[in-house]
């Protein structure tokens, strides 16, 4: 069993989406859910999730940097959570920082809205941490 972690996204037809995606499949349970990235971090460091799907909430330089904070975190913790950035649509591919970038297995990049993609991500990380291959952190 995968445990998730959701952040970034408030209670509403969104989030809905996300959890009923997640939930389409046995072996992912989402564990906890934070609109906040300090209250999702907070959550990560005892709950330990194996995933965390993280979304913008809020589209300015201070929420991106909120959101990369809480990635470079996440991939600190031991062992090191397994992260899907969903972007907008119309955001640019650029990395939130160092270490922030596409790593197979580890940490992945896709679009708002694309569920194939986030069940796609969900079973990539979920395969490479059943079979206790190395996560590299990159951070």
């Amino acid at each position: 069993m995968m445990t998730v972690l959701i952040a970034g996204l408030p209670e509403g037809a969104e989030l809905e989406s996300v959890r009923a995606r997640v939930h389409s499949g046995p072996h992912f349970r989402i564990v906890a859910h934070a609109y906040e990235p300090r209250i999702a971090l907070a959550q990560a460091r005892v709950l330990l999730p194996d995933i965390a799907v993280i979304t913008r909430h809020l589209p300015n330089p201070e929420a991106d940097l909120a959101r990369y904070r809480l990635l470079r975190d996440l991939r600190a913790l031991d062992p090191p959570t397994g992260i899907i950035l969903r972007r907008d649509a119309g955001e640019s591919d650029r990395p939130l920082g160092p270490g922030a970038e596409p790593l197979d297995g580890a940490i992945h990049e896709i679009r708002r809205g694309e569920a194939d993609a986030l069940w796609e991500a969900l079973v990539t990380i979920g395969r490479r941490r059943a079979t206790c291959d190395t996560d590299p952190t990159g951070l």
